[in-house]
């Protein structure tokens, strides 16, 4: 997102001052760090002559902090109270979501679930209204209702994110270890991912209630969120045809799959799922090969167990690692909704 990038700026401010002082006149010309500002933030150049001066860099500073606060107070996308706090399980109490009704169709509309990230520790399911405000007004404009999920935490007792799991993924060439040790750690996972099973077979449940089309739904997700979307696609289906749960007898499967920002145990928690004919995936991440969590070697690997297995894939980065950039013109974004509608075949509604 735009503003964490403004951090990096912070640093160079003092230096930026001191050079005012003597009066020297900085710009995206002379100055590196400047240039590097208006590569990340091209529209900061206001007059629109293609240099950008250390004053315009200020002012485009100042526009997006208030923006930023502006945009956390407002919450614009905030859903009705009787469409907050959604309870799709009594199992735990983080079984909650939230729901976006699509805009008025006499057709079923397709669906668009999201889980939020956090190393399956932290995170919140209202975070996408704030960070990904603008890819729920674009599904929505594209005639999708969305769902934004909660689901259980690790167990802080079971010692699973402290047992160096990290460190050995790192050392063993970001490849998962296989002990018993690790395997009763992944577990403790897959017990989470069938708590999101259920918010799809839930989401299911209200087909008709909803006008939703249970047969068009896309599962996406960042971080923790993209293991979960990817498990949803992959992994067994948990219906149960003989159980005395309606809700229990319906489909958890995604019929396509986005993960953005793919993390440590990709490798032992989806890509050992995958099989052909499986969902369509989409993957976007921007990591660099420095964040060990989210190293791109994780993306890379999944894209090409689905390209070995025939599975439609498109992977996309954002420059800052070996991923292709989207094309001119377009966006990971305009990439995403394009590729959901092909393989859900939606029309776009704009």
């Amino acid at each position: 997102m735009p503003f964490r990038k403004l951090s990096l700026i912070s640093s160079i401010l003092l230096c930026f001052f001191i050079q005012i002082s003597i009066g020297q006149e900085r710009t995206s010309e002379n100055e590196p760090r400047i240039k590097t500002y208006f590569q990340n933030f091209p529209k900061s150049d206001s007059n629109k002559d293609g240099v950008l001066s250390l004053q315009e860099l200020l002012s485009h500073m100042r526009k997006m902090r208030e923006g930023n606060k502006n945009s956390e107070s407002e919450d614009q996308f905030k859903p009705a109270p009787e469409n907050t706090n959604i309870r799709y399980s009594e199992k735990h109490k983080r079984n909650v979501l939230d729901y976006y009704p699509a805009k008025k169709s006499k057709s079923p509309a397709p669906v668009y679930v999201w889980f939020h990230g956090g190393g399956f520790s932290g995170g919140d399911k209202a975070s996408v209204r704030k960070g990904g405000a603008k890819m729920i007004k674009e599904y929505l404009d594209n005639g999708y209702a969305v769902f934004s999920c909660n689901y259980p935490f690790i167990d802080q007792k079971s010692n699973v994110l402290r047992n160096g799991m990290l460190e050995e993924y790192v050392k063993n060439n970001y490849i998962s270890q296989d002990g018993p040790e690790h395997q009763k750690s992944r577990n403790e996972y897959i017990k989470i991912l069938r708590h999101c099973g259920r918010a799809i077979q839930f989401i299911r449940s209200k087909a008709n209630e909803w006008n939703i089309d249970p047969e068009k739904v896309c599962v996406g997700g960042a971080s923790a969120g993209a293991i979960i979307s990817q498990w949803l696609g992959y992994s067994d289906d948990l219906a149960d045809a003989d159980s005395d749960d309606p809700v229990a007898t319906l489909s958890s499967r995604a019929q396509v799959s986005v993960g953005h920002v793919q993390p440590v145990g990709t490798d032992s928690l989806v890509i050992k799922y995958m099989d052909k004919g499986e969902a369509p995936l989409f993957l976007y991440s921007n990591a660099p090969k420095r964040d060990v969590i989210h190293h791109p070697i994780n993306a890379t690997r999944i894209r090409d167990k689905a390209k070995e297995l025939k599975i439609p894939c498109v992977a996309v980065g954002g420059g800052k690692n070996e991923l292709p950039v989207p094309k001119e013109g377009s966006s990971w974004l305009s990439m995403q909704l394009d590729f959901c509608a092909k393989h859900l075949k939606v029309a776009s509604s704009k």
